[in-house]
């Protein structure tokens, strides 16, 4: 493993999270102090900063952001929030580590009568049918490295993953 695979990964917006299969190496790499103290030194010659906890590992600017960047991030970011919400209703037990079922989740959602999450769904998916809503919903967690499909065989099971803890960690903040 070298910083420049981790980099040219980082910088695709990525947050890799040490339990994840795909990027775990990158983050156990970084989890050695002499690998993360050189990575953040290159980065910081280039405007960036390294910034991990809890498992996983994502680049910002060095800089502090301005409110019109600030607003930016969070109205990029409305949805993965919305996302997760959704998520902790549903399933209020799921932290990182913690492994989901599509077919729980889907079932979860035809129990429950929620206006405000069925707003929030609405929102999110046009379309009303709950099956490939629900598709889309998982597909959405994966690409925004909140959840990692265990094995490929078995489209049920979803490993959360490590970079959750940062967005309830915003969550909680705001």
């Amino acid at each position: 493993m070298d910083i420049a695979t981790i980099f040219k990964v980082m910088m695709k917006g990525v947050m890799i999270s040490r339990n994840s299969q795909k990027y775990g190496e990158m983050a156990t790499f970084l989890l050695y102090e002499e690998n993360y103290i050189h990575y953040e030194e290159v980065l910081q010659t280039l405007g960036y900063e390294l910034n991990g906890e809890n498992g996983y590992f994502f680049l910002s600017k060095s800089e502090a952001l301005n409110k019109d960047e600030i607003d930016q991030f969070v109205r990029s970011h409305k949805e993965v929030f919305m996302l997760i919400s959704i998520l902790k209703q549903l399933m209020p037990y799921v932290r990182s580590g913690t492994t989901i079922r599509y077919t729980e989740f889907v079932s979860l959602h035809e129990q429950k009568r929620d206006e405000k999450m069925n707003e929030k769904w609405q929102y999110l998916f046009a379309q009303s049918d709950l099956r490939s809503s629900s598709e889309k919903f998982f597909e959405r967690l994966q690409k925004e490295y909140i959840i990692e499909q265990i094995d490929r065989k078995d489209s049920d099971s979803y490993l959360v993953l490590n970079g959750m803890d940062y967005y309830l960690s915003l969550l909680e903040s705001m």
